[in-house]
């Protein structure tokens, strides 16, 4: 366990997983009816029962296992609730059954839950992100689903918790308790209602088990491609999970995992790949046979992976992932395709494009194609049976994009380890409006760069940000330095900075660059699971 394992909350994105992991507990007591069991008998004791059998607060609010285990810290840690970790991992699994989200219901907001550390976190309206958004995510809210009474109630809730937040920034320009007891719980009861229609369908559905062999395909930022296979199997109320995968130039990427499946589709996972210690949550489709998600360091949740997989068993012919997407006019290139069902003839959508396949499997085909120097640049379809690829055609790349366009990195320190920002470059053709950067853009593909730090405007000059918040990799990730005060800075002031990351694209004989902005900030104390 590295250093900034110690004492940090986000580092248990499931907190439940650990627990469960390190509890030894019997598979028996993660059943419902234990769960339901338990409920009652710690519940109980503060939460009224009525005749129907529901509980005061608890039978009116739905939410993520996250949210469950957020509650469950907060009743351990301020009213005294004591829990044994296999107990709270079987409240956690019920809770989560009874009274979870849909899938649909946390599709919008999953970038919370599988803890990016670059992301764009939006409200409804900005009335919502002043109220709300201001202290924690506006994910936050849309992953919980309550009753009109209850939103209410939760109004009260945070002025009997947090008294001075009336007085705090953002606050001031309004009347926040008046505002918030008598429009905002019921605009927020109708945008994430208790009762919903999706809900009602997921909890009848037939929840597919993940046992079974999976087609997999990821990106890592700054790395690239990986790909393979995982073996999901039974291991009592969990599951075990073998990873066989690889990157491009054939390095492998194994490991293993132990899973729990709350809510028939929420997927938290713990274990190892190459030797690092790694967390997962992904979700499974509505149907069972897909999953997307993130897996991550657990010591550094800003480094991980994107996965998508595909049950093998009856897949729908597709191809998951390409080693390239892109190919020059006049160029011959191999391009390998990744993914499942991968047979049939092999055909293009221009007679410009020749294509040729030099290696044919049921996951894996590696075709010989070549642009013709009379084609236009643009998008086309390569076509394998029924699975169909997308190849960029380009002569010349118009711009270069990095993404992410805007983010932020921590200063680490101590037991809070940085966190760190991962940039990389697109090329990008200019769409039918001849203008660069507008949204009928064709994207060309992940382009090789040289990447450099500058400051963002004349104050980040004036302060040498650049020589103080970091240093920027060859591969494009920023390492913020350590927090300050640092005395050989202006003002001795902390090493934060506000940062310009420039990349460079050589494309034949021009340089083509594109920039994107960085916040080095301060450290983040307090950081639950949801944030």
């Amino acid at each position: 366990m590295g250093e900034g394992m110690l004492g940090k909350i986000y580092q248990f994105v499931s907190v439940m997983i650990l627990m469960i992991l390190s509890s030894g507990s019997s598979p028996a007591l993660a059943e419902d009816m234990e769960g339901k069991a338990l409920v009652n008998d710690y519940c109980t004791a503060c939460h009224e029962v009525s005749e129907d059998g529901k509980l005061a607060r608890i039978s009116a609010v739905r939410k993520t296992p996250e949210g469950w285990d957020m509650t469950l810290f907060r009743m351990q840690h301020l009213h005294g609730l004591e829990l044994e970790s296999d107990e709270r991992f079987a409240i956690i699994k019920y809770l989560s059954t009874e009274y979870g989200l849909a899938p649909s219901e946390a599709a919008p907001f999953r970038y919370v839950l599988e803890q990016r550390a670059h992301f764009v976190d939006t409200a409804v309206n900005d009335d919502l992100d002043a109220l709300c958004g201001r202290c924690h995510t506006n994910a936050r809210y849309g992953l919980q689903r309550r009753t009109e009474e209850d939103w209410l109630k939760h109004m009260h809730f945070h002025v009997g918790q947090f008294p001075s937040l009336e007085y705090q920034a953002r606050s001031r320009d309004r009347f926040w308790w008046k505002e918030v007891t008598t429009e905002t719980y019921k605009e927020l009861a109708t945008l994430y209602p208790f009762q919903a229609a999706a809900w009602a369908q997921w909890q009848v559905a037939d929840h597919k088990s993940p046992v079974g062999k999976w087609r997999v395909a990821g990106h890592r930022p700054g790395v690239g491609l990986y790909q393979g296979s995982m073996t999901v199997s039974p291991d009592g109320d969990m599951y075990k999970v073998v990873y066989d995968l690889e990157d491009t130039s054939g390095a492998p990427l194994t490991g293993d995992s132990k899973v729990v499946i709350y809510t028939g589709y929420e997927w938290r996972g713990s274990g190892t790949l190459n030797n690092t210690e790694t967390r997962e949550v992904y979700a499974l489709s509505e149907d069972g046979a897909k999953m997307r998600g993130r897996w991550y360091e657990a010591g550094h949740y800003d480094r991980g992976g994107e996965i998508y997989a595909v049950r093998e068993k009856d897949a729908v012919a597709e191809v998951m992932a390409l080693s390239s997407s892109y190919i020059r006019v006049g160029e011959t290139k191999d391009i390998s395709l990744y993914g499942v069902a991968l047979s049939g003839d092999v055909r293009t959508s221009d007679p410009g494009l020749d294509v040729a396949a030099t290696v044919q499997g049921a996951t894996l085909a590696r075709l010989k194609i070549t642009a013709g120097k009379d084609l236009a640049p643009g998008r086309y379809q390569v076509q394998m049976g029924a699975a169909v690829a997308d190849i960029t055609v380009y002569d010349t790349l118009d711009s270069v994009r990095v993404f992410p366009e805007y983010t932020i990195a921590r200063l680490g320190g101590g037991r809070t380890p940085p966190v760190s920002a991962q940039f990389e470059a697109y090329g990008y053709l200019n769409g039918p409006d001849a203008t660069p950067g507008t949204a009928d853009d064709i994207r060309v593909g992940l382009m090789p760069a040289s990447w450099e730090a500058q400051p963002f405007n004349e104050e980040a000059a004036h302060m040498k940000d650049v020589n103080f918040a970091g240093r920027l990799s060859d591969t494009g990730r920023y390492l913020p330095a350590s927090a300050g005060p640092n005395p050989d800075r202006k003002f001795a002031t902390n090493n934060a900075g506000n940062l310009k990351i420039v990349a460079t694209v050589k494309d034949t004989d021009q340089l083509i660059t594109g920039d994107a902005q960085l916040i080095v900030t301060v450290q983040r104390w307090n950081s639950p699971p949801i944030r």
